[in-house]
């Protein structure tokens, strides 16, 4: 990751890629995804509806951006533009709930949490992660 990170600006199709895998791999530790709902919360041009959906989730994901959204063309399909602090879904009605790389972008990080927590169905699965640009691994 570290490698592909370095060429991230030039080749993001391949850092993406690898960071979708990886998270697909992560979330299966927690809870398998075949057959499950995921909500991505700031999914962007879908590099990661493409890995949760090859992995078996009915995936949709969302973000606010147009420019993410259509990063590599067209919208991939399966993505809503709207935002992760006032989140279009049902209360209660995915299985995991997902986010990479969104939380350090929100201006009420808080909420964007409770929303997550909202609409993940009871024993479900809330996978939050973030990159901690300012802590000594940053």
């Amino acid at each position: 990751m570290f490698k592909a990170f370095r060429n991230e600006q030039t080749d993001r199709d391949t850092f993406y890629r690898l960071l979708a895998a990886d998270s697909v791999r992560q979330v299966n530790e927690f809870v398998p995804l075949s057959g499950r709902s995921l909500l991505d919360v700031g999914g962007g041009p879908g590099y990661f509806a493409d890995s949760f959906r090859a992995a078996g989730a009915f995936y949709v994901g969302l973000d606010p951006d147009v420019g993410e959204l259509s990063a590599r063309g067209e919208y991939t399909a399966g993505m809503v533009r709207a935002s992760g602090t006032r989140l279009p879904v049902h209360t209660g009605s995915v299985d995991v709930c997902y986010s990479s790389n969104v939380l350090e972008h929100v201006d009420a990080p808080r909420t964007m949490l409770d929303e997550m927590v909202r609409v993940t169905k009871p024993g479900g699965t809330v996978f939050l992660s973030f990159t901690p640009w300012y802590s000594p691994w940053g």
